[in-house]
């Protein structure tokens, strides 16, 4: 087996950008050593055989270069951007890092305590919180609901050998993508690859493979209790779609009317005629296996309840009456006009191609992408949203402060299952 790769070379800049990639992410961690795939991705640059973290450090900053890290239950991935003329030496480097890291134990325990204190600052961003803890009880019990930077308390246990595992397991050579685009060849990248793929592991890679999710029944209020909360931040939904669904494209569409523009119905009903929340909308995610549906406000605290109240309703009646021709063939226009701007770019284009291999889509999912949305008819639409839009399942994950705002949201939720107060700063 050898490491996959794609190049989309552009000169219109001296600029290069380049991608490792592995098709496995935190869903590899083993229970109770969550984030370990995440901490060993921080810390490879902290050192190798020949390098120290100060070297390392010297070295990218001398090239004027960028070197970061991500990771969440699907994927993970180092990004290095360089100018053009530093490209030689920023490939060595980056081949050292990815094949030779030595992740010395004080430099781990340092990048720990950076996780974790970057877990214990993100709760002061109720936006943050109020997603986080959607997702955690959405899936409950599933990879896409664990964190993939683990917890603050437990980031600051794991070991060396913690890290150093996951990123073996994870970077086995036939379970990774080297991609670049910008001012590069391929035949450039086909030599750093290979560079590459030598250094890493032949074992057979383990990908594990991500099961569908299963939604909770019922509606779900999920209180994260905040001290002095004047506003709130909401998230509201369920189970959404998979891009191989035969209505996939026809739900998105129903999605685009519903909160996907400026002028939706989310938009227009909640901000422009009530003007409880700033900002109101509605996103389908997209993954591996099954991802969330949501809406998102953050009305004032004296406003929560009955924004909640109307999002129900206007979900309701999304599901029983559908979209119109008119907003459907707005929302076909929107998407299309604005297609261009999803392929201007070379780093675009690239990771369109990355995508249908990394998520699994079908081969023609973006090739094809206008022709399948032309071909949505209205009750192609009006089918998808009565079956895919959760209205009877459905968590509600709100940022405030419980004491106050327990009853009224209760109140304003019909049919209501049950209520999970929790502490802002819970692991």
């Amino acid at each position: 087996m050898s490491v996959t790769t794609y190049v989309e070379p552009s000169r219109d800049l001296p600029l290069v950008d380049v991608y490792f990639i592995t098709r496995s992410g935190s869903a590899l961690d083993p229970a109770g050593k969550e984030g370990a795939l995440n901490l060993a991705l921080r810390a490879l640059r902290r050192g190798t055989r020949t390098r120290s973290a100060q070297e390392i450090d010297a070295t990218l900053d001398r090239a004027g270069a960028e070197l970061s890290t991500s990771c969440d239950a699907s994927s993970a991935m180092l990004h290095l951007t360089v100018i053009r003329r530093n490209l030689a030496p920023m490939l060595d480097l980056l081949a050292e890092i990815l094949t030779e890291p030595s992740l010395p134990p004080d430099e781990l325990a340092q990048v720990a305590r950076e996780v974790r204190a970057d877990l214990i600052d993100s709760r002061d961003d109720d936006r943050t919180l109020a997603g986080r803890f959607f997702r955690r009880t959405l899936f409950a019990g599933h990879p896409y609901g664990r964190p993939a930077a683990g917890t603050a308390e437990q980031v600051v246990t794991l070991t060396r050998d913690d890290a150093l595992d996951a990123w073996r397991r994870a970077s086995r050579r036939g379970n990774v993508i080297v991609a670049a685009n910008g001012d590069i060849s391929p035949e450039e990248l086909d030599a750093f690859a290979l560079r590459v793929s030598n250094g890493l592991s032949s074992k057979i890679p383990e990908r594990t493979e991500i099961a569908a999710p299963t939604a909770p029944r019922g509606r779900q209020l999920v209180l994260v209790d905040k001290p002095e909360r004047s506003q709130t931040q909401i998230f509201i939904g369920g189970l959404g779609t998979h891009p191989r669904d035969r209505d996939h494209h026809a739900l998105m569409l129903g999605n685009t009317v519903f909160g996907g523009t400026f002028t939706a119905r989310l938009m227009r009903e909640v901000r422009s005629k009530r003007g409880w929340s700033y900002g109101a909308s509605s996103r389908l995610g997209r993954d591996r296996a099954r991802e969330a549906w949501s809406m998102w406000t953050f009305p004032a605290a004296t406003d929560a309840a009955a924004c909640v109240a109307l999002q129900l309703q206007l979900l309701e009646r999304l599901v029983d009456k559908g979209v119109t021709a008119r907003e459907l063939a707005f929302a076909r226009s929107y998407i299309t006009r604005g297609h261009a701007f999803e392929v201007d770019t070379a780093s675009k284009r690239l990771w369109q191609r990355i995508e249908v291999d990394l998520l699994d889509l079908p081969r023609t999912y973006y090739t094809r992408y206008l022709d399948h949305l032309r071909d949505v008819t209205l009750d192609d639409v009006n089918a998808a949203l009565r079956r895919r839009l959760p209205v009877k399942d459905l968590v509600l994950s709100v940022v405030c402060t419980a004491a106050e705002l327990r009853a009224p949201l209760e109140a304003a939720i019909p049919h209501l299952r049950g209520t999970t107060v929790l502490p802002f700063d819970a692991d």
